[in-house]
């Protein structure tokens, strides 16, 4: 109770009274002072509390910053991590259906060309007994084996378009490209009369020779031949026979010729595998997302709260000193103002010009405020 009373007293004696400007000039100007220092002292104050303030704040949410990148940084990791662990299974699951599908696609070119084989061997039987067929003929009738070949066949009686087609190529080789080319490479200098030679020749070398080889075969041998022109095209319509045969088989739709059922089994097995762990992964994903990810965020908020808290709680002091620093400075300002300004001036509302007004009162060179104020403005203007 006494230190109460004590308190109150100070506080009264350093609250300037009514009139104490004139009762006792320099006790108010000391109380000026003191209160203007005090003022002073209190914005010093306040600059450090906002720089606490804010050195606070950028460390709290630098910190908070941090927690909330490690907690989206760790839960980006796990969620890939388990992203890997199921794709690694669905692509090792994948390789499995690819091999045992490259297995299954052998097995049905195998089948296939088996079929074709089989399906296709009366037709290739024939064809071998229609080439014996022919060259028989030829032996029976004394004429060359050459007759019964593909080559005489082409230069001398083309029975398909490929067979035409290849006699109009050797024809262009041989009495074309041939000559040109030698000219062109090794006798163009020796002028045009050496080309108009070279073509002689070639028309009398392999001209003469084809002709030679006619008369000596289709002309002696007419029926021979027109037998192995008969027989020829009866072995190109087997040929197309057995094409026609193939494309069939190669389109056919049903794989029951080919006993897949092995293969077929062992693919929707290694398929459904697959199936199941693409459906592993979503769940595990979902699971990650609606639960996992929650749990990981709550243990890394948990482990980092506490020093969250300490550093949220130093700026909210820092907060609170500032708020009561602002108060305080707006109290002092008015009361500056309504106490003291109005009757010294706000010219001379400083230490510097109170401590000189207190020592003119102190010397006795003035008695009242007014007279002091005076004082201090002629010491000015001699100044």
């Amino acid at each position: 109770m006494n230190d109460r009373f004590f308190r109150e007293n100070r506080e009264e004696r350093r609250r300037p009274k009514m009139g104490l400007e004139t009762e006792n000039p320099k006790l108010f100007l000391e109380q000026a002072k003191a209160e203007l220092e005090n003022y002073h002292g209190i914005q010093d104050r306040l600059q450090e509390s906002l720089a606490k303030e804010k050195d606070a704040k950028q460390a709290f949410e630098k910190d908070r910053a941090a927690v909330t990148e490690k907690i989206e940084k760790t839960i980006k990791d796990r969620q890939k991590e388990l992203e890997q662990s199921y794709d690694q299974k669905i692509s090792q699951s994948s390789g499995k259906i690819k091999k045992a599908q490259s297995e299954r696609d052998a097995a049905k070119n195998k089948g296939i060309k088996e079929r074709i084989a089989d399906e296709s061997a009366p037709l290739k039987q024939e064809n071998i007994e229609l080439k014996r067929q022919m060259q028989g003929i030829c032996k029976r009738e004394g004429a060359p084996l050459f007759i019964a070949s593909k080559f005489f066949a082409v230069l001398y009686k083309p029975v398909s378009f490929v067979e035409v087609l290849i006699l109009i190529l050797l024809f262009l080789l041989i009495f074309a490209a041939l000559p040109l080319g030698l000219y062109f490479f090794l006798l163009k200098s020796k002028g045009i009369l050496f080309l108009a030679g070279i073509y002689l020749l070639d028309i009398l070398l392999f001209g003469g020779l084809y002709v030679f080889v006619g008369n000596r075969t289709v002309g002696k041998y007419r029926e021979v031949v027109k037998q192995s022109i008969a027989i020829r095209k009866r072995i190109l319509r087997n040929k197309k026979s057995m094409k026609a045969l193939a494309r069939e088989i190669r389109k056919d739709s049903d794989e029951g010729h080919y006993n897949l059922t092995e293969y077929d089994d062992e693919l929707a097995c290694l398929t459904q595998e697959r199936n199941d762990f693409i459906a592993q992964k979503q769940n595990a994903l979902h699971n990650f997302e609606t639960v996992s990810q929650e749990i990981i965020r709550d243990e890394i908020e948990n482990a980092e709260r506490e020093g969250l808290e300490a550093l949220k709680a130093e700026w909210q002091r820092n907060t609170e000193e500032r708020i009561s620093l602002e108060a305080a400075e707006r109290e002092t300002t008015l009361k500056l103002s309504k106490e003291f300004e109005q009757y010294i001036g706000n010219k001379h509302m400083n230490v510097e010009d109170l401590q000189a007004m207190i020592q003119i009162l102190e010397e006795g060179k003035a008695q009242s405020l007014t007279e002091t104020i005076l004082k201090l403005e002629e010491g000015d203007k001699t100044l």
